[in-house]
C-alpha cells in the first residue's frame, strides 16, 4: 500500500489561512516534521511521516490537501511523478504498429500525460523528479515488454510522433495574423486534401483568430493530419463539433489509423467506440494519481467502463453502474402539458429561423439535437427571453431558467457567495443546493474559489448548480456537456431527470453527446438546415425519442443500434449488414428490447 499526500497549489493561500494544516496534524504535535513549510511559504507533507488520519484535509479551509492511500498503484509500476506531494501516474497506454487504441477515464488523472510521455516529449521519470534516470535505464525497466522498443526508437530519434492537443482555444490567441492555410501548411503536408477532408476547404484565408471554437479544433486536426509521422496522438478531438462533425472526424481517424499508429482519449464514448479498435481504462484520484489498465476490446472497454468495476485488478471506481433503458414512448394519460409554445420565428441579415409550435410536459427532459448553425441556441433563447423573436411570442407566465452555452465568469465571486446573495433575494434553492447539487456535481473543493479562476470544467459544473438551484417551471441547458468528461456527463444526466421528474418541471437540454442525450432526454425536437443556400433553419418537435433521433440519423446518414449487454448506443459500421437492414427499415437508431 502506498500513501499519497497531494498538494493543489493553485487552490493553497497560506497567506490567507492559519496554517491549519499544520497546527491540527498529530505527528506535527508530536514533534515530528511530518509538515513544514517550503519554498513559497506553501507546506510540504511527508509520505513517510503522515498517518493517513485526514485532519488535515478537513481543516484546510481551501481543500487543498488530499491523502490517499492507493493499493491498487504499485510504486514499482510508476511511469512519471511531478515532484513532492504532486500528481503520479502508472502505467502507460501500448501503441499499435497500426490501428487506433482509445484512451477512457476522468480528467485530470493522467491521459494527456501518457500521451506526451509515449510521444517523447516528456522523458518517463520512474517517479524519480529530483534524479530523472537515463534513457538506457527507461528502456531496460521496460526490458520484455511492448514499450521497450517503443523508447528504443524514442531515445534514438527514430520514431516519429505528433500530438493534436487538447486545448485548441489558445491557438487562435497564438496564431498572430496566420491564416487557415498557412498554419496547416507548416506542417509540410497535403494542405489541400486535407482541408477539403475536414471541412475547412474555402476557409483557407480567413485568419486563426476569427474562427469558431469548431473550426479550431478542425484546423488543428487537419495540421495533425498533414504531419508526416508514425504515431498520431490526438487529445479530445470532439470538443466544439456537432455530431456531423464528430462523425466527419471519427470516419477521417479511422482511415488513419489503416496506415499508422493512433491513440486517441476521447470524452464522446459513442465517437470512440466507433472509431478505436482497442481502449485502455484510466482510474484514479484527479489531481494525485491515474492508473492505466491493460488494453482491453473496444466493447469490453466501455461495459466495464459503465460497470465500474474491473474484474482483473479487484478494482471498483464506480460506487454504482451506469444504466441505459430504451425509450418507450410515455401512454398519453400519463403526459400532463406544463408548457405550451407557439410557431417562432427569428430573421437575422444572413440567417432565418423557423420553429414549430409543441408542447413541453410535466417531468419531461426535451433534448435539443441537430448540426450547427441551424438555430438550436437561437431557439433557446427566445424562450429564455435573451432573444426577440421576429414572429410569434414565446410562453407567457412561465418561470425560467437559463444556462447560456458559452460561459463567462466577472467579477471576485466566489461560488459559495453567489449562492449566498442569490439565496438572500429569494430566487435560488440552498438547501437543494447544499444537500444535492454538490455532492452530486462535486463542487466542495471549489466552494471558495473565485468563479474566475475556475478551469472550464469547473465553471460548466457550477453554471449547471446555478441553473438547477433556481425554482422554475423551465430549464433551459445549452451544451452542458462541453468541457466535461464522460462521468461527469452521465452524472449530470442522471441528475437533471432526477430532478425534473422529482419537480414535476420541464427542461430543454441541447447537446451534441449520443450517450449524454440518451440518458437524459425523454423526447426530442430536431433542427436542420431548410435552405442551406439562402441560410434557412427549421426546427420540429417535441417527438418521440426514437423518431426524433431517426430524422436526425437520416440526414446525416449513419445507424446505431443498441448494446445486448448494456443497452447503450452503438455506430453500426458503414455497409455492415446491420447498417443495410436498418436503413432498409428506416430504423437509424435502432430500440432494441431491453
Amino acid at each position: 500500500m502506498a500513501r499519497i499526500a497531494v498538494l493543489l497549489t493553485d487552490r493553497c493561500h497560506p497567506k490567507q489561512c492559519q496554517g491549519e494544516c499544520q497546527a491540527y496534524c498529530p505527528p506535527v504535535r508530536m514533534g515530528q516534521e511530518c509538515i513544514v513549510w517550503g519554498e513559497g511559504g506553501k507546506p510540504v507533507i511527508s509520505e513517510t511521516l503522515c498517518i493517513g488520519c485526514g485532519i488535515c484535509v478537513h481543516k484546510c479551509p481551501f481543500t487543498a490537501i488530499k491523502i490517499l492511500n492507493t493499493p491498487e498503484a504499485a510504486e514499482a509500476e510508476m511511469v512519471h511523478r511531478y515532484g513532492l506531494n504532486s500528481f503520479r501516474l502508472y502505467r502507460l497506454p501500448v501503441p499499435r504498429p497500426k490501428g487506433v487504441v482509445g484512451m477512457i477515464g476522468p480528467n485530470g488523472i493522467g491521459k494527456s500525460t501518457a500521451l506526451r510521455v509515449i510521444s517523447g516529449v516528456e522523458q518517463p521519470n520512474l517517479g524519480r523528479y529530483e534524479e530523472p534516470p537515463a534513457w538506457e535505464e527507461v528502456i531496460r525497466r521496460y526490458r520484455g515488454t511492448e514499450l521497450q522498443p517503443h523508447f528504443l526508437k524514442l531515445s534514438k530519434g527514430e520514431l516519429r510522433t505528433v500530438i493534436k492537443p487538447q486545448y485548441v482555444d489558445t491557438l487562435a490567441e497564438e496564431s498572430g495574423s496566420r491564416s487557415v492555410g498557412q498554419f496547416v501548411d507548416e506542417a509540410k503536408g497535403d494542405t489541400g486534401k486535407v482541408l477539403d477532408e475536414t471541412g475547412l476547404k474555402g476557409r483557407e484565408e480567413v485568419p486563426l483568430k476569427d474562427l469558431s471554437g469548431g473550426e479550431l479544433q478542425l484546423a488543428s486536426l487537419a495540421r495533425t493530419l498533414a504531419t508526416t509521422a508514425d504515431l498520431y496522438l490526438l487529445d479530445e478531438p470532439s470538443n466544439y463539433l456537432d455530431i456531423v462533425h464528430r462523425l466527419r472526424v471519427a470516419r477521417i481517424i479511422r482511415a488513419l489509423g489503416d496506415r499508422a499508429s493512433v491513440v486517441v482519449v476521447e470524452h464522446d464514448l459513442a465517437l470512440l467506440d466507433y472509431l478505436a479498435d482497442q481502449a485502455h481504462l484510466v482510474y484514479g484520484e484527479e489531481a494525485a494519481f491515474g492508473v492505466i489498465t491493460r488494453p482491453m476490446p473496444m466493447r469490453t472497454a466501455i461495459n466495464t467502463y459503465l460497470q465500474g468495476y474491473l474484474q482483473d485488478e479487484n478494482v471498483r471506481f464506480r460506487t454504482e453502474p451506469i444504466v441505459f433503458t430504451t425509450h418507450p414512448p410515455k401512454p398519453a394519460a400519463h403526459r400532463v402539458e406544463r408548457v405550451r409554445f407557439g410557431a417562432l420565428e427569428k430573421d437575422f441579415p444572413l440567417f432565418h429561423l423557423s420553429v414549430s409550435g409543441g408542447s413541453l410536459h410535466k417531468g419531461e427532459v426535451v433534448g435539443v439535437v441537430g448540426p450547427n448553425s441551424t438555430g438550436k441556441t437561437t431557439f433557446v433563447k427566445m424562450l429564455a427571453g435573451v432573444e426577440v423573436p421576429s414572429q410569434g411570442t414565446p410562453p407567457a407566465g412561465v418561470s425560467v431558467a437559463y444556462k447560456p452555452q458559452y460561459l463567462r465568469a466577472t467579477g471576485d465571486w466566489t461560488l459559495k457567495e453567489r449562492v449566498e446573495s442569490l439565496s438572500a433575494g429569494g430566487g435560488f434553492n440552498g438547501e437543494l443546493f447544499q444537500k444535492e447539487l454538490v455532492p452530486a456535481l462535486r463542487l466542495g473543493g471549489v466552494l471558495e474559489v473565485p468563479l474566475t479562476e475556475l478551469s472550464g470544467g469547473e465553471l460548466q459544473l457550477a453554471a449547471i448548480a446555478l441553473c438547477m438551484g433556481r425554482p422554475a417551471t423551465l430549464y433551459l441547458l445549452d451544451e452542458p456537456s462541453a468541457y466535461l468528461d464522460s462521468d461527469q456527463r452521465m452524472n449530470i444526466a442522471r441528475l437533471i431527470k432526477r430532478l425534473v421528474e422529482r419537480e414535476g418541471t420541464t427542461a430543454l437540454v441541447v447537446d451534441h453527446d449520443v450517450y449524454f442525450l440518451d440518458l437524459v432526454a425523454d423526447s426530442l425536437m430536431t433542427f436542420k438546415a431548410e435552405d442551406a443556400e439562402k441560410h434557412r433553419a427549421r426546427g420540429d418537435g417535441p417527438f418521440t425519442m426514437r423518431q426524433g433521433m431517426n430524422e436526425l440519423l437520416e440526414d446525416i446518414e449513419v445507424t446505431f443500434r443498441r448494446d445486448e449487454e448494456s443497452h447503450r448506443p452503438r455506430i453500426n459500421k458503414e455497409g455492415s449488414v446491420l447498417d443495410r437492414e436498418q436503413r432498409s427499415k428506416g430504423e437509424y437508431y435502432y430500440e432494441a428490447a431491453a
